[in-house]
């Protein structure tokens, strides 16, 4: 028997898809358009929030181990397990360039739901500021960052339902702009507990300050799938991303006429949606993790250069009784980019 505040959850949930409809329409989704190639601002908000998502491809919205920093992507992934956890990670880039997230979770039995609570952090160290001349001028501190709020809960047994509030700021010296966005996630795991299905609708919102003329948020549509082996210590799991815009692929058609280059075929635009990772664990404490992310080595391929291990990510995590040790690592071109990551339990169970 369905009871009416589980038809009230649903209600509210599919009133935000609703009323968010006209905004869904109206985002960019980052890719080629009829051959002009579509921007949007805030797009740091597309980088993994965690060394788990760095080494299973990028993205993961489905995962069945509760995980916070995943969570953190995907709001529909909180789930009362995650009480008192808090989550830090740390990915240096190139020069000065650093990302930090910082995020918690708290359970209220009472009501039963789990709120989240996060920072998504990018500082591009010191920048030189110059006049039109340019003669030095000082220094400024360019940076992007979300404060976000996430709430889930479960509808009926197997469906839960989550969402994220999000205030985003970007600060580039003289230039500064603000925003609201939201995420809207959909999760169904059945009683065996052996797979997990996601729906993610990522960045619906807009611009409160612009930096002069209005720009759209980096809207994505994410669907995601992780089977668990019953008898064998392998996960494996496919998300497919950005799936409101076909060709992904960046077309400049004078770069194409000289270089010979050629548009992808049907097959590598469906390839180019896909995400590829696979988890083995050893025993209960380590897991070793690998990602393919067909787009990435689409776009970082070089034609007549050798182009390694573009595409592909690794990692490794060690669960420990209140902490858990996460690191992963992408290749671009000759570069390994790394990404750590701590989970701690303020519990003492």
């Amino acid at each position: 028997m369905i009871s009416f505040k589980k038809i009230h959850k649903l209600g509210v949930f599919i009133l935000a898809i609703f009323f968010c409809s006209p905004t869904i329409m109206a985002q960019t989704t980052i890719g080629n358009i009829g051959g002009k190639e579509s921007n949007a601002v805030y797009n740091f908000l597309n980088l993994p929030y965690s060394a788990k998502a760095s080494a299973l491809g990028g993205i993961n919205i489905s995962r069945i181990q509760p995980d916070l920093g995943l969570a953190m992507y995907n709001p529909s992934l909180l789930t009362p397990s995650m009480d008192s956890w808090l989550h830090l990670s740390v990915k240096p880039y190139l020069a000065d360039i650093k990302q930090y997230d910082f995020s918690g979770a708290k359970y209220i039995s009472r009501k039963n739901i789990v709120v989240g609570w996060g920072v998504h952090y990018m500082d591009y160290g010191s920048v030189s500021m110059t006049d039109i001349a340019g003669n030095q001028m000082g220094n400024f501190h360019p940076n992007d960052y979300s404060l976000q709020v996430s709430a889930s809960t479960n509808y009926l047994q197997n469906i839960h339902i989550g969402t994220t509030l999000k205030f985003i700021q970007s600060n580039y010296g003289l230039y500064k702009s603000n925003g609201l966005a939201m995420d809207i996630g959909l999760r169904y795991q059945p009683k065996s507990e052996l797979s997990q299905v996601s729906v993610l609708i990522k960045n619906l919102g807009t611009q409160l300050k612009t930096y002069g003329t209005k720009e759209e948020l980096p809207f994505n549509l994410i669907v995601g799938w992780t089977k668990k082996l019953e008898n064998a210590p392998f996960q494996f799991s496919l998300t497919a991303e950005k799936l409101s815009l076909w060709n992904l692929a960046y077309n400049d058609t004078s770069f194409n006429a000289q270089q010979g280059y050629t548009s992808p075929g049907s097959l590598q635009n469906l390839f180019n949606h896909l995400i590829l990772a696979g988890e083995v664990f050893i025993g209960e404490q380590v897991s070793v993790n690998l990602g393919y992310n067909f787009m990435r080595r689409f776009d970082l391929n070089i034609q007549g250069q050798q182009n390694a291990m573009n595409g592909f990510s690794t990692g490794l995590a060690l669960q420990l009784p209140r902490l858990e040790i996460q690191y992963g690592n992408a290749f671009f071109q000759k570069n390994m980019y790394h990404h750590f990551s701590l989970m701690y339990n303020l519990k003492n169970r």
